[in-house]
């Protein structure tokens, strides 16, 4: 049997604005409609049936139509002629765990309706978030299907293949890798005509069964027109009808993905092998073609991690939320899936950028994650305000720190501060209760205030810290600056040498480990700045980068920076091609004095550029024995190990930290804006079927422009991006996870003038969890009140038992749930993780 999968690839934009877009593809259902009424008389294998490859589309689409139309598409679902699948877009790998769960919420809705939903069909992207092999199924998801797109990427398998895809637990989906998502198309299913199909058809199949295909039945994507975008037809009906009376053998059936699924998994069980790997996407590197607008993605959806912790806080503290709040929330995060989502732009973004479809379509896209901060940061205050009055004032100004983690926590917090509260080169402490001062490091100031770096320390587990701000007659005294010795900086736990010709880190020796941590033999230093031009842009479609150049600095000059109570610094300031020759390319080296840490802070003005290039930074760690490791959305990948074999090889999008292990110490990297990594070399051969390094090397991708379509064409101005670094003989993934994702997640400082002296508690936790290998990675409002949601993940590889204790030691009650809260359990008070388990919990916060 030959199923055709007719479905409308969603593209946000792409062939017309997104604007356009986003109606029409509410229309197509109107159509399907109308098609499967038209076609409901033809032989079963003959009726029309389509797919709607987006849950987004299917929610407006309930949200807006009358229900005698909703009665109709249920109607169409029911009988088996319509197919609704669970991904909310085709996503990118930008996106994190957080509003995957928002991603998730149409589920919601479609279960309401009665509306099944058995497969998540991501199509075009190469790659999938490895945490939805844990959602997916109890959500009663259990097929997954990749139409992947092989422009600038590779293919897992050798042919379409079914296996079982495994999430780091080994919870599991039945996936079928097929061919391109168009693939009918090519062999002229559209165009109705059997003796056009004929030989394309009969010579797909002969090459199949060359290769080796192990089934008796095939399913092939198509689209109404070959084209993204595209309205559903009926042609294929009448083709289906005249083919399967004139060949006994094979038949043809207008399908749907599940009806494939359903029968590859009755018939053919002993032939599906299972592979418990990552699926990391090949084009997420075009995301670095729009540095600033994706660093402000990342960042706010960190800031909604912190922001509905929060909101978790005032609820359990018994606080009226605003009656709008949860919608303010999925608004939030929906802005961000619609900037995360893999369609960036235009066709013709790359050979004609100022078009008008060019130009339209960036705007709308870069729109959505510009109005998704904007609404993040106001939330910041609505979530402060409904606390603020259980805050501890007094004679002296205050500063709270609010810690969104499931464990206590020590900070670095930068934070500004008005010269109202803290007059201007006065000299001050922030003090705890018992009157220990916290440390305080100056930085920038504006005209009414200044910024600081403050440490905070030890704030309570999704809880708050006040502390005093006293402020004295003294001035302050000056600056005192770094003293850096034959290019030397150091303290207890480092000694860093300087680059001066290239503005790098030669050497960094780690006191306590004893050990050097920069490959001397690379020909990149630690941090250092790298400019690529491409000679031939579409290299890459060719499958080989061997056509570049790469230069670094020029004209180095590096002078002290502070030393202050939190870090000494240094700075590097050099020319490169592509930046403004004034400004430069700048670096400060920040060693701090009470943490194993150290930060590298970048920033440049970007010269816009139509010619293909790229930005790195490079990090050649020395590393014996060793291999890399970075995470991703609900797992760790080793690369080459445990992704699958096809899967992005040559870059990787990281979501908290790329790691160097042997058995006796790890050296540990994060980015907080930067989610693109080369690992072991720079693009220097052919794509890798599977990943192979010969040492533990990484490069930070910052930019580029490499594409041919889809993505910008050139980016330009002032654009700011940090590293923080650390090295330590734990070599757990929790290590790893806590030190860089506590640098990305932030603590929120909240900071008030004096006021009339109450008696509130200086601190407050509303509840900790008491295993470090079990990572909070959300904790939001449930949709029922009197309860939150937890999403909870074991990071080590071991079984750990979960409770959720408030601050006196008492357990709350909590019960498993899937992403749209249907429940999976009894309530209980414990529960055993298994290793690598990732689960929501529902907990109960009403007395």
């Amino acid at each position: 049997m030959v199923y055709l999968i007719q479905h409308t690839h969603t593209d946000i934009g792409y062939t017309r604005p997104q604007t356009e877009i986003l109606r029409e593809h509410l229309r197509y259902i109107d159509y399907a409609i109308e098609y499967c009424e038209l076609t409901e008389d033809l032989p079963d294998d003959a009726r029309f049936r389509w797919t709607c490859e987006a849950s987004w589309t299917v929610n407006e689409y309930l949200k807006n139509r009358p229900q005698e139309q909703i009665k109709k598409l249920k109607r169409y679902v029911d009988n088996g002629q319509i197919e609704i699948t669970g991904m909310f877009f085709n996503m990118s790998e930008i996106v994190d765990e957080h509003s995957l769960k928002t991603f998730l919420k149409p589920l919601s809705l479609l279960k309401k309706y009665d509306i099944p939903v058995s497969t998540a069909m991501q199509n075009d992207v190469n790659g999938i978030a490895w945490c939805l092999a844990d959602y997916f199924p109890d959500l009663g998801v259990n097929y997954l299907w990749m139409g992947q797109h092989g422009h600038r990427a590779l293919i897992p398998f050798d042919k379409p293949t079914v296996f079982r895809w495994e999430s780091p637990s080994g919870k599991q989906m039945l996936a079928f890798r097929a061919d391109h998502y168009h693939t009918g198309n090519s062999l002229g299913v559209d165009n109705g005509d059997v003796s056009s199909l004929e030989p394309r058809l009969f010579s797909y199949l002969e090459d199949l069964n060359k290769k080796e295909y192990p089934f008796d039945a095939i399913a092939i994507q198509y689209s109404g027109y070959s084209t993204d975008n595209s309205p559903p037809s009926f042609s294929s009906s009448k083709l289906v009808e005249e083919w399967n009376k004139a060949y006994a053998y094979p038949k043809l059936r207008n399908g749907l993905p599940h009806e494939f699924m359903d029968y590859v998994a009755a018939h053919h069980q002993d032939n599906i092998k299972s592979y418990r790997v990552a699926y990391p996407d090949w084009w997420t590197d075009g995301f670095g073609s729009a540095a600033r607008e994706t660093g402000a993605s990342r960042r706010s959806h960190a800031d909604m991690v912190t922001i509905e912790s929060l909101l978790s806080i005032a609820a359990v503290k018994g606080k009226t939320l605003p009656s709008h709040i949860s919608d303010e929330i999925t608004h939030i995060h929906e802005n961000l899936l619609f900037y995360d989502e893999h369609t960036f732009g235009a066709a013709e973004s790359l050979r004609d950028p100022l078009a008008e479809n060019s130009q339209v379509q960036w705007s709308q896209k870069s729109s959505f994650v510009w109005e998704g901060l904007k609404s993040a940061q106001l939330l910041y205050e609505t979530a402060g305000g409904l606390l603020q009055g259980d805050l501890k004032r007094g004679d002296h100004p205050t500063i709270t720190f609010f810690n969104p983690n499931g464990h206590p926590r020590t900070n670095l917090v930068t934070t500004y501060i008005d010269f109202e509260v803290i007059p201007e080169n006065r000299v001050f402490a922030i003090t705890d209760a018992e009157g220990n001062s916290l440390k305080v490091q100056q930085l920038h100031s504006r005209r009414e205030g200044r910024f600081y770096a403050i440490l905070a320390e030890d704030i309570p587990a999704m809880g708050y810290k006040t502390f005093d701000i006293i402020i004295e007659n003294d001035k302050l005294a000056p600056t005192q600056r770094t003293s850096v010795v034959d290019n030397v900086i150091e303290n207890s736990y480092y000694r860093i040498t300087l680059n001066p010709v290239t503005g790098g880190i030669s050497s960094i020796f780690d006191k306590e480990l004893r050990r050097e941590m920069v490959d001397a033999a690379s020909p990149w230093d630690m941090g250092a700045f790298i400019y690529e031009k491409l000679d031939n842009r579409h290299q890459m479609e060719q499958y080989r980068t061997d056509d570049y150049t790469r230069t670094g600095l020029s004209e180095v000059q590096l002078t002290p920076g502070v030393n202050g109570e939190i870090y000494q610094s240094v700075h590097v300031r050099g020319k490169a091609p592509g930046v403004d020759e004034s400004y430069g390319v700048r670096l400060e080296i920040k060693l701090f004095n009470n943490e194993k840490r150290i930060e590298l802070s970048y920033a440049l003005k970007r010269l816009p550029e139509l010619d293909p290039t790229g930005i790195y930074v490079a990090f050649p760690f020395l590393l014996s024995d060793s291999r890399l490791a970075f995470d991703v959305q609900g797992g760790v990948v080793y690369p080459g190990e445990n992704q699958l074999e096809g899967t992005a090889s040559d870059w990787n999008t990281v979501q908290n930290f790329v790691a160097a292990r042997n058995d006796q110490a790890q050296f540990i990297l994060g980015s907080d804006v930067v989610p693109l990594v080369q690992l072991g070399d720079l693009l220097d051969g052919p794509f890798q079927y599977k990943k192979r390094y010969e040492k533990p090397h990484v490069f930070s991708w910052v930019m580029n422009n490499y594409w041919v379509t889809n993505f910008r064409a050139s980016q330009e101005g002032e654009f700011r991006w940090n590293y923080c670094i650390t090295s330590t003989d734990d070599l757990s993934n929790a290590a790893a996870i806590n030190f860089t994702r506590n640098t990305r997640i932030p603590v929120y400082a909240r900071i008030m003038p004096v006021g009339k002296e109450n008696n509130m508690p200086v601190d407050f936790s509303a509840f900790g969890i008491d295993k470090r290998n079990l990572l909070m990675t959300s904790c939001t409002l449930s949709k029922d009140a009197g309860w939150l949601l937890l999403n909870v993940r074991e990071t080590d590889g071991k079984d750990t038992e979960l409770t959720i204790k408030d601050r006196s030691g008492k357990p709350y009650v909590f019960q498993l749930v899937n992403a749209i809260e249907v429940p999976l359990s009894d309530m209980v008070t414990s529960d055993i993780f298994k290793a690598d388990e990732n689960k929501f919990i529902k907990v109960k916060i009403e007395k």
